[in-house]
């Protein structure tokens, strides 16, 4: 009780006068929500049935790249064996029941603990899902109930022409409505995930039309009228108004045009479009960043928006000049193998599966549907993998990579480096912009002045990661703090604070640009204040390009530190490290791929598996936990200012 008074206090904190009254209003509603007792049968229309959208013709139409051709075979094969895996987890149980539908049991599970959470006996907004421990990650059970697994599945048999797994799939739909009528249970919690149910069942009804009688176009259209009325009943404002609110706009016009006659419909689609329009520009910024911080979210939210848009008929030319920069962003970030740094959180959102949640290129599949949707193939990625969306979003052919360089994202707060140091290629990231968006900031992480390095396309200095969401309160803080960053800590404190899973304290790092030279090679400098209060200093990084690698200096400005000054450098599980004379050495499979010469004076400590401090710990997809090996270099804070070097390959 203590922590979710603790967790509401600090969420008030943050708001202002009118998400208050906003907040209050909702509350009445909720209230008012948590007395209704609905059944399916209070949503339906006599020979209702929902529209089939022509986004997804091109699935049916034409034959389709063999990789995607077998994703789709894969994913049909699991659904009949009953696997289901998702957030890298498996199901402990067959997901089918002796009909071969999904056992309704399935749709409360938590795959980890085994136990189940709350269903139509509770109100959604009685359930404690953020300090359920007991029940888990509701990321997990949430996972699950986005029906995103049985797309594929269903693409396959209208391409197919099966029957049987059609029916299953149908049966699938029926059981998940039967376990969780409107309102009631935990799957009904978050607007998100409403809005990610209606996506999946666009794709089903697309596939499965020759399938669907009069009976169950009427049951699915109650589906999707309860769920258009829910979105439009609880929607995420203010200092919710980020991805959730795009995840509904995208429902709410994909409900509009699913029953286009509903008399709610004009008014879902004027409000999904208004926000959809107003997101694509609030939740990035003008050099296409996006706001949250975080390249995974960018490419989820990107998702989003596309199949909005594409469902709407297209989009202004401000909101496509915003997605085309958005794509040049991630563009950058991308390394020659495609893939980017873990910057911010990352929980494996996709909106159109394959087969599984682990897609390692998602960001790049992302950025060439955009080149698709917007008719520039120039905006596309230098590499990806194979993915029906391609087929959805006519997701050009690759291009060449972005030009070797330095380019600096000024009001993102990114510079990068792509080029080749005595003859590697090298893919180098260097943060110096904002925590994360808006008075929450919920998916940034305090990594104000942290870099991260790959070589030819491998991660050599990586980012903690992730791990988990609400199940385990302080995994969740320490994947978020600057310990576990590649930057500058004093006495163990976090440039910024966090406050709740998803908040931060008003302590919060402000970093900026300083400097950057104009020149192909890499020359900036940053700095941040989130010490100044504290400690009454500025950190300073400066950051040069040489002929073996990167010279960082770290300086303080202000007072002289009393405490333990520590310089972080987080090294990929997959390579082996060692402390030899002044330098720690990171190797793969016996080569030495990366050598870090410390500071002078400082003492070098190689961290693995703290679990206290969170060091030597690397998440690399949602619920993944590795150990790694954090360099540290204890530096005597009195000098203020020191030098750190990072040299590819050998030590010269």
């Amino acid at each position: 009780m203590l922590r979710r008074l603790t967790w509401y206090a600090r969420r008030l904190a943050v708001m202002e006068h009118g998400e208050v009254r906003h907040r209050f209003r909702e509350q009445l509603e909720r209230r008012r929500a948590r007395r209704e007792r609905h059944n399916w049968s209070d949503f339906a229309t006599a020979g209702a049935r929902p529209s089939v959208l022509p986004l997804f013709a091109p699935l049916f139409e034409a034959d389709l790249p063999l990789p995607v051709a077998q994703q789709l075979q894969t994913a049909a094969a699991a659904f009949r064996a009953g696997r289901l895996r998702l957030l890298n987890r498996d199901w402990p149980v067959s997901m089918l029941d002796s009909s071969g539908r999904v056992d309704p049991v399935i749709w409360r599970l938590d795959p980890v603990s085994g136990a189940s959470w709350p269903g139509a006996e509770r109100s959604t907004f009685d359930i404690n899902f953020r300090f359920g421990e007991e029940h888990g990650d509701v990321k997990y059970v949430a996972e699950a109930n986005r029906l995103h697994f049985l797309a594929a599945p269903a693409i396959h048999a209208r391409r197919e022409n099966d029957a049987s797994l059609a029916d299953a799939i149908l049966g699938s739909v029926f059981s998940w409505m039967e376990a969780n009528v409107p309102g009631r249970g935990i799957n009904w919690y978050s607007g998100i995930e409403a809005g990610y149910r209606l996506i999946s069942l666009s794709i089903i009804i697309a596939s499965l039309d020759p399938w669907i009688d009069r009976a169950a176009g009427e049951r699915l259209a109650s589906f999707v009228c309860a769920h258009g009325l829910w979105l439009a009943r609880f929607p995420s404002l203010h200092s919710s108004a980020n991805n959730h609110l795009v995840a509904e706009a995208m429902g709410l016009v994909l409900a509009a045009r699913m029953l286009p006659d509903h008399s709610g419909a004009s008014r879902w689609l004027t409000h999904g479009r208004t926000h959809l329009e107003d997101r694509a520009l609030a939740l990035f910024h003008k050099d296409g960043v996006g706001k949250e911080q975080s390249p995974a979210y960018s490419a989820f939210t990107l998702e989003m928006l596309l199949i909005g848009f594409s469902v709407l008929g297209g989009a202004t030319e401000t909101a496509r000049k915003r997605m085309a920069e958005a794509a040049r962003a991630l563009n950058f970030f991308l390394n020659d193998a495609g893939h980017t740094p873990l910057i911010g959180d990352d929980d494996q959102s996709r909106v159109l599966l394959a087969f599984g949640s682990d897609e390692p290129r998602y960001v790049a599949s992302i950025v060439g549907a955009i080149a698709g949707f917007l008719d520039q193939p120039e905006l596309g990625p230098a590499i990806r993998d194979p993915h029906w969306r391609d087929a959805v979003f006519a997701t050009p052919s690759l291009t060449p990579l972005p030009a070797d360089g330095a380019v600096t994202l000024e009001e993102g707060g990114y510079t990068i480096r792509r080029g080749a140091i005595k003859g590697r290629r090298v893919h180098f990231v260097f943060d110096h912009g904002p925590l994360g968006f808006g008075a929450l900031a919920a998916h940034g992480h305090a990594d104000a002045l942290a870099v991260w390095l790959s070589l030819d396309g491998l991660p050599l200095l990586v980012d903690a990661g992730t791990h988990l969401y609400h199940s385990e309160g302080e995994s969740r803080r320490r994947f978020r703090v600057s310990a576990v960053h590649n930057t500058l800590t004093m006495d163990g404190v976090s440039q910024s604070e966090p406050s709740g899973a998803f908040n931060w304290m008003p302590r919060r790092a402000r970093a900026r640009l300083d400097a950057r030279s104009q020149a192909s090679r890499l020359k900036v400098s940053a700095s941040h204040d989130g010490y100044m209060r504290r400690f009454g200093v500025i950190h300073h990084r400066d950051i040069e390009e040489t002929a073996e690698g990167f010279l960082i200096t770290d300086r303080l400005v202000g007072t002289k530190p009393s405490g333990a000054v520590e310089i972080a450098f987080l090294i990929s599980p997959e390579l082996s490290v060692s402390v030899e004379d002044n330098c720690a050495v990171a190797r793969r499979n016996g080569r030495s791929e990366l050598s870090i010469v410390a500071p002078e004076s400082a003492e070098i400590e190689i961290v693995r598996g703290d679990q206290t401090s969170g060091r030597g710990l690397q998440s690399a997809g949602f619920g993944l936990l590795d150990e790694a090996a954090t360099v540290v270099f204890k530096v005597p804070g009195h000098r203020m200012r020191w030098q750190s070097r990072l040299l590819v390959g050998l030590l010269t």
